[in-house]
């Protein structure tokens, strides 16, 4: 149970994602009679993950939203160490949080080192507001402050990346809410003073789904770019010829895995080589994917510049 002063106000926002496995009924039996108004129960047809959080943003009723999925635990404070920062940060626009496994049975000798990408662990030891840019962070476990999506709302930003959408398992759309966000000029907090624990099935843990995993990992690459490029400041970069390096990054990772394998060199199912080399064929096939949402990425820039250039002109004024 979350531990809230009763002075806050808040609620339990489930957005049903066209599911058919009763998923709107469950949740309302296991929810207290006593809390009823609390708890809201939205059906979202168009079938991904950017979808369902998207309806989350437009549906939710206090200023602060945290995405928690469907396999996740929050500590006990949750609810109450989230509100605390926002209130006493105006800054910040999110907030993000260590991570631990839930598992069945032992993990698999390669499990330590791929936790990451199933959003398990912790990405900054640092406490407080993170300057390094660009950051992002899994949207599992993320706060957003809405006012900013308010902002956004007025103009023609549109999200290129969906996430996960039925069995298909593309990521991103966790980085470029955050690199968004942070182009803006909102903060990002880290609190170890928060947590969730993340249920991991052993068909996670699979090689199979691992690799598939990678392999999607790296297909937003050419959007992601298009954002990160404006903290690097390449002046060289045109998201139009990036095939070029990505097909350069394949061959090289290919060849060292190739020569790892033919010459029976890899020690691990997952060897570091072969995850190298997946993540780089998912960057090459970014590529095509989302070529078509290249232009979208670029009026996204112009439009967060001019929004983070009008907020720097509000504060001081």
């Amino acid at each position: 149970m979350q531990q809230v002063d009763p002075m806050i106000a808040w609620e339990l926002l489930v957005i049903d994602n066209a599911s058919t496995d009763g998923t709107a009924n469950f949740v309302a039996q296991l929810w207290p009679d006593d809390h009823i108004d609390q708890l809201r129960i939205i059906r979202e047809e168009k079938l991904g993950a950017i979808h369902a959080r998207q309806r989350a943003i437009q549906e939710a009723n206090y200023s602060y939203l945290s995405y928690v999925d469907d396999d996740n635990w929050i500590s006990p404070n949750w609810v109450a160490e989230i509100f605390n920062i926002f209130e006493n940060n105006s800054s910040v626009g999110i907030i993000s949080c260590p991570s631990t496994a839930n598992l069945l049975d032992t993990p698999p000798i390669y499990f330590e080192g791929l936790k990451g990408w199933l959003a398990i662990g912790t990405k900054s030891t640092e406490e407080g507001i993170i300057k390094t840019r660009p950051t992002s962070f899994w949207t599992a476990g993320l706060s957003l402050r809405i006012e900013a999506f308010d902002i956004l709302e007025n103009t023609s930003y549109s999200i290129c990346l969906t996430g996960r959408t039925g069995k298909q398992t593309y990521g991103g759309e966790d980085h470029e809410l955050c690199l968004t966000l942070t182009l803006m000029g909102w903060d990002i907090y880290y609190t170890h003073k928060n947590y969730f624990i993340h249920d991991i099935p052993e068909s996670r843990l699979q090689v199979s789904y691992l690799e598939k995993l990678i392999q999607n990992g790296g297909k937003s690459k050419v959007i992601l770019d298009i954002y990160r490029n404006e903290y690097w400041q390449n002046k060289f970069y045109n998201p139009y010829l990036s095939i070029l390096g990505y097909l350069n990054d394949l061959f090289n990772k290919a060849l060292k895995y190739w020569i790892k394998y033919i010459f029976d060199l890899t020690s691990t199912p997952l060897d570091p080589n072969r995850i190298s080399y997946l993540h780089a064929l998912g960057r090459v096939q970014s590529y095509w994917i989302h070529f078509r949402h290249i232009a979208q990425a670029k009026s996204n820039i112009k439009i967060l510049r001019s929004l983070s250039k009008q907020a720097r002109l509000n504060q001081k004024n």
